[in-house]
Parts: structure tokens; C-alpha cells; sequence
């Protein structure tokens, strides 16, 4: 017998309703029992079914009625298997004690950790640099990393408890990355860095984990797995060439050219604006505080095309997802079709496969930054080119666009100025 658990607001004054917790079974039976938790109707969201607000007691009221919907479907399950009994009463008997437990394991609990961690982003130290403060974009993938746990968590119909994080857990959300949700290995390997991260912080702070979480390794993929695409001169030279675009695309090409030229990742390139933008000696200059990093770069940008277009006819704002579309469809009035391996979702399973496509079909925003980086890699100085894409280490560098480290090459380098000693 399936069920549903949601949440209501019941009127209690004029301004201010208290939270109950329906169970919906079949045939319209309805267990209602009310939780103790009240909000102004203004600030609830019947969608959502959340209580609006930013401050901590809010955020507390919040965390208390995911941890609860979880628990009780858990209960729910337990209770079918064992033919017991659902009604009113066993409905307040497990409310109680889910609050009850939340008081004494809450610290345990996955979601809570990375709670904890993000309200605290202001105050962590960063090792790279000593400064205090997380980037606006390591929040935002801390907050991402909170909804996927959301969503594994009811994928496995269970809270997870730092405790209960073994190697069958570990790999559990692991295979789930990859297959359900189709991560590539990069990202995946990304999910489980943050798992560990969090883990250790709370070992860290005395809070119980299992032992295996400090042994819980990230991956990435290897390089000779991986199918990078880029542009190169050639090919945007015939996006350039292209004629007859309608407005929109006209646009498009614009931000694929500009991309094409600073080398910047894409939420940092669709964000620019002519504020940033000074003149130089031989082109302009393009002053950028990149998102993720929160570095400060300055580009410079010689191509007369790009010049044209950042000083008469700048392109305006549009979305990386019909960015994205667009990119494809230039790339294919182009005649950009060669085939590729390469990796694309497949629209049913949402799943990555592997497979040879059309060039234009798998290009994306992302290739842009990669694109520049290829292109002017071995005839502009690599600190330079690192400089510009933000990279902090050359092996890094060097991975993002397919190349490895040229040993022979430095140790020419200090040959010919030894030589001149």
C-alpha cells in the first residue's frame, strides 16, 4: 500500500498557521498529527513545503522536517513488512520519536554536516591563500552537493548517518553517480571529494564517523580515456565566415567568439560587460575576477574581429543552456561534422555513452576555454596561458588540455641560457 507524506499549514491566528504532517493513504485516509512548529503564512511555501527565511531557527525548522518526511517513510516501509497498524497514533508514536532521535543524532546525520559546513563558509580559512572566506562558487557546489545527498537519500529511502558511511555505502553512491544519474567520472570523482571533505571535518571535530571514511578515495578520469574537443584557428575562422544569421544566432557567435579569445571559463564569460573593458596599445584590455577562484586576471584581446565587437557591438546576456544549443547549431552551418569520440547523454536513460558523433553535436561552452588554451599552447609561454585560464599548477594545466609534461623541453631550455653564461 503506498502512502504520502506531506506538509500543511493549519490556521491559528489571522497571521500564523502551525505545521501539521499529513499521511495520505489509499482509499482517501488521511493521519493528521500537528508537529509543535509554527510560521507566519507568509513566509510558508505550500510547494515546497518549507518554512521562507535565511535565519537559524528557520534553517533548524527546515532541517526538522526533511529529517522527519525520511524518517517516516522509513517507518512506513517497516511498518508493511511487519502488517502493522497504521493510523493516528502510530503517526504521533513515530513523530515523537524521530524528534527525539533528532536531538541525540543530528550531529551524525550527512546533511546536517554539510549544513554546518556551508553556514560556516565565511569563517573557513582557505590553506591556498590564508584568507578567510569560501569562494561564492565552492558554496554553490556545497549547496549542489546538498540537494544530490537529498535526492541519494531518497533514492535508498534512508537518512544517512556519518556512522553508518562504510565501503558498501561509499560505493553504493558512487555507482549511483555514475549510472543513475550519469555523472562522468570528473564530477563523480568530484561528489565523493566533497563526501570525504565533510566526513573529515566532522571526525575533526569530534563528531563519530566510520572508520572508513578516511579512506574513502576520489577519482578522476585518465587522460587517455578522456575526449576533449576544441575549435581550432580553422574552424573558427569558417564560424566567422558564416552569413544570413538570424539575431539570435548573430548573438550567439558573438559570445563564441569573445569565448574563443579570452580563454575564460563560461560563468565568468557570459557575465562579462563593457564596465571591464579598457583600451590598449594594441587591442584591449579585459579586466575579470573570476567566479570560481576569485582570482584577478587581466586579458588582452588583439583579434580585430572580437576588438569590433567589444567596443561597437557587444552582445547582449544570454543563457548558458540556449548558449549551449546554439553553439551546436553554428558549429553545424559551419561544416563542422567530422566525426569524434565522444560522450553524450542519451535523452532516455540520461546516461553518458561513448560512441563517434558529428564534431557540431558535442561541442559546448565549455570547449572554449579549452580551445584557447590548445590554440596558443607551445607559442605563448605556458605561465602565461595559466595566467590568463586561472590554472594554478602546470600539471594541471597541461591535463585540462590533453598534454603532458614536456621533461626534454626544460631541460633544453636551461642548456641554451647555461649556454649564454
Amino acid at each position: 500500500m503506498k502512502a504520502r507524506i506531506m506538509y500543511v499549514l493549519a490556521p491559528k491566528s489571522d497571521t500564523q498557521g502551525k505545521v501539521w504532517v499529513n499521511l495520505l493513504l489509499e482509499n482517501n485516509n488521511i493521519q493528521k498529527v500537528p508537529l509543535g512548529i509554527c510560521a507566519p503564512f507568509s513566509k510558508w511555501d505550500p510547494m515546497q513545503e518549507q518554512i521562507l527565511g535565511d535565519d537559524e531557527q528557520t534553517k533548524e525548522q527546515n532541517i526538522r522536517l526533511n529529517l522527519l518526511k525520511g524518517y517516516l517513510e522509513a517507518a512506513y516501509n517497516t511498518a508493511q513488512l511487519k502488517q502493522e497498524t497504521v493510523d493516528e497514533n502510530w503517526l504521533s508514536h513515530y513523530v515523537s520519536l524521530c524528534f527525539e532521535d533528532a536531538k541525540k543524532t543530528s550531529d551524525k546525520l550527512l546533511l546536517f554536516q554539510i549544513q554546518k559546513y556551508i553556514e560556516s563558509a565565511p569563517l573557513r580559512r582557505i590553506k591556498r591563500t590564508g584568507s578567510l572566506g569560501l569562494s561564492t562558487y565552492t558554496i554553490r557546489n556545497l549547496e549542489r552537493f546538498y540537494s544530490l545527498i537529498e535526492s541519494f537519500e531518497k533514492s535508498i529511502k534512508a537518512q544517512i548517518s556519518l556512522d553508518a558511511i562504510d565501503h558498501k555505502l561509499a560505493g553504493r553512491f558512487k555507482e549511483w553517480l555514475l549510472t543513475e544519474k550519469g555523472y562522468s567520472l570528473n564530477n563523480a570523482g568530484l561528489q565523493v571529494k566533497l563526501l570525504k571533505m565533510i566526513c573529515k571535518e566532522a571526525d575533526r571535530l569530534g563528531v563519530e564517523v566510520h572508520p572508513y571514511t578516511r579512506h574513502i578515495e576520489s577519482f578522476t578520469q585518465r587522460n587517455s580515456d578522456r575526449c576533449l574537443q576544441t575549435l581550432n584557428f580553422e574552424e573558427i575562422k569558417k564560424i566567422k565566415e558564416l552569413v544570413g544569421l538570424s539575431t539570435s544566432m548573430e548573438n550567439t557567435r558573438k559570445w563564441l567568439l569573445i569565448g574563443l579569445s579570452i580563454g575564460q571559463r563560461v560563468s565568468d564569460l557570459l557575465r562579462l560587460n563593457p564596465v571591464q573593458i579598457r583600451s590598449a596599445e594594441h587591442g584591449l584590455y579585459i579586466d575579470i575576477i573570476q567566479q570560481k577562484t576569485e582570482k584577478h586576471v587581466t586579458v588582452g584581446v588583439i583579434d580585430p574581429d572580437v576588438v569590433g565587437i567589444l567596443k561597437e557591438d557587444f552582445p547582449y546576456r544570454i543563457s548558458q543552456q540556449l548558449f549551449n544549443k546554439q553553439i551546436k547549431e553554428l558549429c553545424k552551418y559551419a561544416g563542422i561534422d567530422q566525426p569524434v569520440k565522444a560522450y553524450k547523454v542519451c535523452p532516455k536513460t540520461r546516461r553518458r555513452v561513448l560512441g563517434i558523433y558529428a564534431k557540431y553535436s558535442v561541442i559546448s561552452s565549455h570547449d572554449l576555454r579549452r580551445s584557447f588554451a590548445t590554440n596558443y599552447f607551445g607559442k605563448i609561454e605556458t605561465p602565461i596561458l595559466m595566467q590568463i585560464t586561472g590554472h594554478s599548477k602546470e600539471t594541471t594545466f597541461l591535463s585540462y588540455i590533453g598534454q603532458n609534461v614536456n621533461k626534454d623541453a626544460y631541460a633544453d631550455a636551461f642548456m641554451k641560457v647555461a649556454a649564454t653564461l
